[in-house]
């Protein structure tokens, strides 16, 4: 246990997410700040494979009161970026206006940011900013790599998401549009589906974690599945059933309140969960939750003012 060292405006609520190759290499790939997703999955997760609620929601409260000495969605609420991004995220989805005002919390919400804060911390892929003026470099980057991952550097959902294996494709591009990143392709594969993994750490602790399977080739808002720490990997059951939830989720009650978008609902409501554990080796599983400790102190400690400018700011 330990407490939190950062400043009122500390962001310290992360979903962090994770991808794991054959040999049991992990990196991450992408961190959410706000009130990302994680809690909730891992409660449908549990309450599939366990029978019974996980205390995820209690666990957090309880690290609330005993870290910043609030409840858990006054606390959220007092940091002074909240509004603006949540004003953020809906115009990334291209549903609302840029934020009425700025706060340099925001300049995580750039891809490129979040890999320059921690690529000498934890193991990431490969990432560079692509020119759309002079594609050189990306063609070496893709010739080097065999395959390449296309990303927004502002953007959510895996929204324009693709894997770029021949330089016809990169050419081919409409890059005027957005800011882009080129990412190296890192394989995160379990019984043929696509797999991430989803952890959440908050007041220096690790909270939870989730997994998420796909038959497509970014597992975003898959199949949910129960994490155990257990060996060898691989999925419980490889025919499994699932099970089907229309629930408000935990974070949109405390991030919308009454006033959520009603083009979110299906990302607020509706999971599928599997009736499967993903095994992981005890080794990996550990590993999760240290870096996932790691995240958190490292962005706890980042004083915001001094972030690099976004790519929305300049």
């Amino acid at each position: 246990m330990i407490q939190a060292t950062g400043s009122p405006e500390s962001v310290v609520y992360l979903g962090i997410d994770f991808l794991l190759t054959s040999r049991s290499e992990l990196y991450v790939v992408e961190v959410n700040v706000g009130l990302p997703g994680g809690a909730h999955e891992y409660n449908l997760t549990h309450l599939v494979q366990v029978g019974t609620s996980s205390g995820i929601f209690d666990k957090i409260e309880r690290t609330s009161h005993r870290v910043y000495g609030k409840p858990f969605k006054v606390y959220l609420h007092s940091l002074p970026f909240i509004d603006s991004l949540k004003e953020l995220k809906i115009w990334m989805d291209g549903m609302g206006p840029f934020p009425s005002s700025f706060h340099p919390g925001l300049r995580l919400e750039d891809k490129w940011n979040q890999y320059q804060l921690l690529k000498d911390l934890v193991r990431m892929p490969e990432t560079m900013i692509l020119n759309p003026n002079d594609l050189t470099q990306a063609q070496t980057f893709l010739e080097a790599r065999g395959r390449v991952v296309l990303k927004r550097r502002v953007g959510r959902g895996g929204r324009e998401f693709q894997i770029i294996t021949v330089p016809s494709t990169l050419l081919g591009l409409d890059l005027q549009s957005k800011p882009y990143l080129l990412q190296e392709y890192i394989e995160s594969r379990v019984e043929g589906f696509s797999l991430s993994i989803r952890s959440v750490a908050f007041g220096g602790e690790f909270m939870a974690m989730v997994a998420n399977l796909a038959n497509r080739p970014s597992s975003n808002h898959g199949t949910l599945a129960y994490v155990s720490s257990s060996s060898p990997f691989g999925l419980s059951e490889k025919h499994f059933k699932t099970q089907f939830f229309n629930l408000r989720s935990w974070e949109a009650e405390i991030w919308f309140g009454r006033n959520e978008p009603c083009y979110l609902r299906h990302n607020l409501y509706e999971e599928e969960v599997a009736r499967a554990t993903l095994n992981l080796p005890e080794s990996i599983f550990r590993q999760i939750k240290d870096t996932s400790i790691a995240i958190e102190r490292r962005y706890e400690e980042t004083d915001l003012r001094f972030l690099p400018k976004a790519c929305f700011e300049i």
